[in-house]
């Protein structure tokens, strides 16, 4: 259910780039509106199964995911700005998240320690970013494996938008809901 949930809050914040991202100005300004999306529900959607009994406990739990999002998104968003390439990609997304791990404190509980809760994350994340950018590609008919969907540019161009956060949220929500549950039961 969790990973399900923040499949949708990442479809919502890739929305933004699909459909309104000629209402900014920059590219940092489009990146800090899909962020804001995640920073508001990301750690909403992951609540349902984690095992917060109470209300306080929940809302420390969203308020640290939303530090914890905000540290990877500046640290990943520094790396892309910087490198603007694979290594930039993949750089900011390792240190964004062990930034992301750390704020949140569940990795102190996690088997294995902190490093395995970090593989854990770097994992999903990876699998989804990847895939969801691989949706990307083909849906606008690119690479060996393109499809024509036989659509306007612009609804082709939005629903590839809309596929990578997809794959971006399956892959991070899943990676998150692992981390957490992994992280509850030690």
């Amino acid at each position: 259910m969790k990973t399900l949930l923040f499949t949708l809050i990442s479809i919502l914040a890739f929305a933004i780039w699909a459909f309104g991202s000629s209402l900014f100005s920059s590219e940092l300004q489009l990146y800090t509106g899909c962020a804001v999306v995640f920073l508001i529900g990301g750690g909403i959607s992951l609540l349902p199964g984690s095992g917060y009994q109470s209300k306080q406990e929940a809302a420390k739990f969203v308020g640290r995911f939303a530090i914890g999002f905000l540290a990877y998104a500046v640290i990943w968003s520094i790396a892309w700005f910087t490198f603007r390439n694979t290594f930039g990609e993949v750089i900011g997304s390792f240190v964004g998240l062990v930034a992301m791990a750390a704020v949140s404190g569940k990795t102190k509980t996690f088997p294995g320690g902190f490093l395995s809760g970090v593989a854990v994350l770097f994992l999903w994340h990876t699998v989804g970013y990847y895939t969801g950018g691989y949706l990307y590609e083909i849906l606008q008919n690119r690479g060996q494996f393109g499809i024509d969907l036989g659509a306007a540019p612009k609804t082709i161009t939005h629903i590839a938008r809309l596929a990578w956060g997809l794959g971006y949220g399956a892959g991070l929500g899943y990676g998150l809901s692992r981390w957490l549950q992994l992280s509850r039961q030690a």
